[in-house]
């Protein structure tokens, strides 16, 4: 009896031990906040010419720390002024590219803001890089601080409408009151390897006649033809250069013997001169 009951302890506390480490995990993995079940934060339209390759997912920095993600891409109309308009409207004259990102903190930004899409290498992908700007005042006059459309999601999704179209609206509505609201507008740094692809392709010429060159180049060092393919091909260059360190490798040699002897002539050499200088 006492040896069972000893094991249904241990298997009690094993159990116990268990369950605490399946909860452990599941508060990291699901309640906290990189978990599905996170708080969410708040969204923000940026509205850029073309998304470059901009998807669902990619990460948004703010001052080159990680602050977000993005939540949605999609076209949207705007007119002569560059500002966002609804799709059936008649001042309708493009469209561009609008990218929904969700921010784990909200940002204040001011008229000095800057908003990319680059690469933080050749071969990593796209990240949206936020500079809110400041306060501070470095030329003419002080930055001003903007008034922004922040979309709470919840909000969003109890309307029905996406973070676009629920920031067009407030966009608008403005529009017809106090005109105090910014869209903000990124821009976009360009595709390292498209640049590239496309600088080879104007100069493609000049590209094919360097390397030509570098071929003639290559074959006439090979062939033993101008000064480097001598140097390199012929033997009677390595001959002399050989006969030239053994040469100085012996004059080297005598030099060291030359010293030697007079190291030991120094004392004979002391001695006549004490001598001399006696008489």
């Amino acid at each position: 009896m006492e040896g069972a009951g000893v094991k249904l302890f241990q298997n009690f506390v094993v159990g116990i031990l268990f369950a605490g480490s399946l909860a452990l995990v599941g508060y990291f993995t699901v309640l906290s906040d990189s978990g599905p079940f996170a708080r969410q934060g708040q969204q923000l339209v940026l509205y850029f010419d073309h998304a470059e390759g901009v998807k669902a997912g990619t990460r948004v920095t703010v001052l080159g720390v990680p602050a977000g993600t993005v939540i949605d891409i999609e076209l949207v109309s705007i007119d002569d002024r560059g500002q966002p308009v609804p799709d059936d409207s008649e001042l309708r004259s493009r469209q561009i590219v609008g990218i929904t990102v969700e921010l784990k903190k909200p940002v204040v930004f001011y008229s000095n803001y800057r908003i990319s899409l680059k690469n933080e290498s050749i071969l990593s992908g796209k990240v949206v890089a936020i500079d809110p700007g400041t306060a501070r005042v470095t030329t003419g006059l002080a930055p001003e601080r903007l008034q922004v459309v922040w979309v709470d999601p919840r909000e969003a999704a109890q309307s029905g409408k996406s973070a676009s179209q629920y920031s067009l609206e407030r966009l608008m509505a403005d529009r017809e009151s106090t005109k105090a609201m910014t869209a903000l507008q990124g821009q976009n740094a360009g595709d390292p390897v498209a640049g590239l692809a496309e600088m080879i392709s104007e100069n493609r010429d000049d590209v094919r006649r360097t390397i030509q060159n570098v071929a003639e180049i290559t074959d006439k060092i090979n062939n033993g033809r101008g000064t480097i393919g001598l140097l390199i091909n012929d033997n009677q260059l390595h001959e002399n250069a050989t006969t030239l360190v053994t040469d100085a490798r012996l004059v080297v040699r005598e030099m060291r013997e030359s010293l030697e002897d007079t190291r030991e002539q120094a004392p004979v050499t002391s001695f006549l001169r004490a001598a001399l200088t006696a008489f």
